[in-house]
């Protein structure tokens, strides 16, 4: 009897083309894909499992605030600024599931200058920031699914779609490594002068928006049940009060909600003076920190972390004796920045 001929063949012949299809669709996205704020999360996928001890988290202004090396070299706290340009706490609170499948950090230090948004998402260019540089799992299925109507979801689950015509811009920066030489954190070197900035006290107050406390206690939540302490900061900014809302006056209201829920809350806005921290030279812009208060911010935060966490100081242990390679790099990166501004 001639023997039936195996379906087995046709099959798996289907299934190594559409493995190939996958891979080539996903390696053509890696390479059209805007590159735009990538070094956060390439800075994060490249540590080791379970090596870091503090995340930062947040928009770009703790991007912009906190630098991951400096931590490392006057404390020895190995950390990552996973802050990313536009995001809102409730993209931030998917973010941090992401994070949390990598790194079973002792902490996250979350600023919350966007309890001031009151939407799912800050605009479709931020969103992709973010997603776009998370690695495909459930937190970004979950993310897609529950921040996005159905209409938009796709470019998001499939990512060469809005890309597959950059094409014709590539240059030889889409074919190299991201630059994590900043561990995630993003250095800026222009000033904006503001000396004539106040400070609000922080008796004066307005109440954050619903949104984002909504998310803000799904972010509470989600880190009890991990067990990562989390600290509430809001670094210093200088936007001005012309739309309606005084952020000053939100940010200070999440104080209540922090004592509330049970989380420390730091509102660097009233420790300038103690950091040394100056609006006539150390801003940017009137959102973000220069690199100058980025210096002082880091230094404050890192004494603070010191003596109100049980982080340990890994600069003598040989597990990490490649975060002292990269400090090299990393001072070298900077006098070479500081030295083009100047």
């Amino acid at each position: 009897m001639r023997a039936k001929p195996s379906r087995l063949g046709p099959v798996l012949k289907c299934a190594v083309f559409l493995l190939i299809l996958a891979l080539t669709v996903h390696l053509s996205a890696g390479v059209l894909r805007n590159k735009n704020y990538a070094s956060a999360s390439a800075a994060f996928y490249e540590e080791p499992r379970n090596s870091l001890d503090v995340l930062l988290m947040g928009s770009s202004h703790m991007l912009n605030a906190v630098a991951p090396m400096q931590l490392w070299e006057e404390y020895g706290v190995a950390s990552n600024n996973l802050a990313q340009n536009g995001q809102v706490l409730p993209v931030t609170y998917y973010h941090i599931q992401e994070a949390l499948r990598f790194q079973r950090p002792k902490l996250i230090v979350l600023d919350i200058y966007k309890a001031i948004q009151d939407s799912l998402i800050d605009s479709t260019a931020s969103l992709h920031y973010t997603l776009d540089n998370m690695t495909f799992g459930l937190p970004k299925l979950r993310a897609v699914f529950d921040l996005l109507p159905q209409g938009e979801r796709m470019e998001f689950l499939l990512d060469i779609i809005p890309y597959h015509s950059r094409w014709k811009e590539l240059t030889q920066t889409d074919f190299a490594p991201v630059d994590t030489t900043e561990k995630g954190a993003q250095a800026l070197f222009t000033t904006t002068p503001l000396p004539d900035f106040a400070v609000m006290p922080a008796s004066v107050t307005a109440e954050p928006v619903e949104v984002a406390l909504r998310y803000l206690e799904k972010i509470v939540a989600l880190c009890r049940e991990e067990q990562v302490e989390l600290l509430f900061v809001a670094v210093p900014f200088a936007t001005p009060e012309d739309d309606g809302m005084s952020r000053q006056e939100v940010v200070n209201g999440m104080a209540a909600y922090a004592k509330a829920w049970g989380v420390p809350f730091v509102n660097m806005m009233h420790h300038t003076e103690e950091m040394g921290f100056d609006y006539a030279v150390d801003m940017a812009d009137v959102f973000h920190a220069n690199w100058r208060g980025m210096e002082k911010i880091t230094a404050w935060l890192g004494a603070y972390l010191t003596e109100h966490y049980s982080l340990p100081d890994r600069r003598d242990e040989a597990a990490y004796q490649s975060w002292n390679t990269a400090l090299a790099y990393y001072h070298a990166y900077l006098d070479a920045a500081i030295a083009a501004a100047s």
